[in-house]
């Protein structure tokens, strides 16, 4: 009984020491969150990738520790290298960390790339890099978004269209995997037609600046144009005597080359077998001729234009300084069917919203010029270049 009893006593302690010695298993801080994201995630495309990992409370990033990223092996990652760190960025809690090429100095307060192969990019912290405090967030960029020291050249290219999975490890943390879909781009299509619009409104004589030789100003509607009259009140031309009235024409096109506005006459302002001659301004101004204006006895039929709003003046077929609001406004004379016009008075190079100018009408007849009602047809072309 003695024996027996000895025997149980050595394996009762022998149990104690074998429970008391047994080593237990220890496990790293599982990380806390990880997201990985693609720039363009359709097949055969060329993309830039943004890791960004939460760290765990108890997981921080010093000097000698690691982070390894993990691409899939079906992305294409073989232009990367770690001899050009301008594909690569990191920021720890919104800061930029300075990365050098492998083999460089690894010394001071930055993150050597340290090996890239088969799809593998590792990070070392290097020997004077300062620790980060624990929990922190950490974003690796890698491609051409890449640019705290200048901006990276290379990109990785999806694979065909699927699921695939990214790994990151460091030191103090369990590796932990993220899911990205690589998907065919939707093609979104929407057609637009071709627009031009065009229309002519009648002004008032207070919405019509002429000051070429102060002429009465007339009110005119979107198809007419009454010389003589005063404002409204009606009234006939007198020998020797500037006369004028406007419209605005307004032009809106989508046009790429954008759109001229040329005018024209069908015939000279006539009156049974009698007509009223086109003129030469003060000497000068013709149908492709800009001339100033201002004698009332040098007899003749023109007109001016005045940028209302939309393009600026420089735009507007009669430049700044010679339209019709000018100290010393241009005219030209007007075109005669079947000729074709070749002056615009308003254009522009681009599209437009709403382009608007006044054209002014200007009048002044001889002494002598016969009685009669004078009449003429004009008309606008409006040409868009698409």
């Amino acid at each position: 009984m003695k024996a027996a009893r000895a025997l149980l006593n050595f394996l009762a302690i022998s149990g104690v020491i074998l429970v008391n010695f047994i080593a237990q298993p220890v496990f790293a801080a599982p990380m806390e969150d990880l997201t990985v994201l693609l720039s363009d995630s359709r097949p055969s495309t060329a993309t830039n990738v943004t890791i960004t990992y939460d760290q765990a409370a108890g997981g921080d990033f010093s000097a000698g520790d690691t982070i390894v990223v993990t691409f899939p092996t079906a992305m294409d990652t073989s232009g990367f290298a770690s001899t050009d760190a301008l594909d690569y960025d990191i920021t720890i809690n919104g800061v930029e960390e300075t990365i050098v090429d492998s083999g460089d100095s690894c010394a001071g307060d930055t993150i050597e790339i340290t090996t890239v192969a088969s799809d593998v990019f590792t990070f070392t912290a290097c020997a004077g890099f300062v620790g980060e405090a624990a929990g922190t967030v950490i974003v690796i960029e890698i491609g051409t978004h890449a640019t705290a020291g200048g901006t990276g050249n290379t990109q990785a290219v999806n694979s065909t269209a699927g699921t695939y999975t990214f790994n990151l490890d460091s030191t103090d943390e369990d590796a932990k995997d993220a899911l990205v879909a690589v998907i065919a781009g939707v093609s979104v299509s929407a057609t637009i037609d071709e627009s031009l619009t065009v229309s002519v409104n009648g002004r008032t004589a207070a919405q019509c600046t002429n000051n070429g030789g102060t002429p009465t100003i007339a009110d005119t509607t979107s198809t007419s144009i009454p010389l003589g009259n005063n404002g409204a009140t009606p009234g006939n031309v007198s020998g020797n005597t500037f006369y004028s009235g406007c419209q605005r024409v307004d032009v809106g096109t989508n046009a790429a080359g954008g759109y001229n506005v040329t005018v024209t006459q069908t015939q000279l302002l006539t009156s049974g077998a009698n007509t009223i001659a086109e003129g030469t301004c003060d000497g000068s101004c013709s149908d492709t001729t800009l001339g100033g204006w201002e004698t009332a006895t040098n007899n003749g039929f023109g007109y001016c234009a005045d940028d209302q709003s939309g393009n600026a003046a420089a735009d507007a077929g009669i430049a700044s300084g010679d339209q019709c609001d000018d100290a010393t406004p241009g005219y030209y004379t007007f075109f005669t069917l079947p000729a074709v016009p070749s002056t615009d008075f308003m254009f522009s190079s681009g599209p437009v919203a709403s382009d608007q100018t006044n054209i002014a009408y200007h009048l002044s007849v001889p002494g002598n010029q016969a009685a009669g009602t004078y009449t003429n047809v004009m008309i606008y072309v409006a040409t868009a270049t698409f």
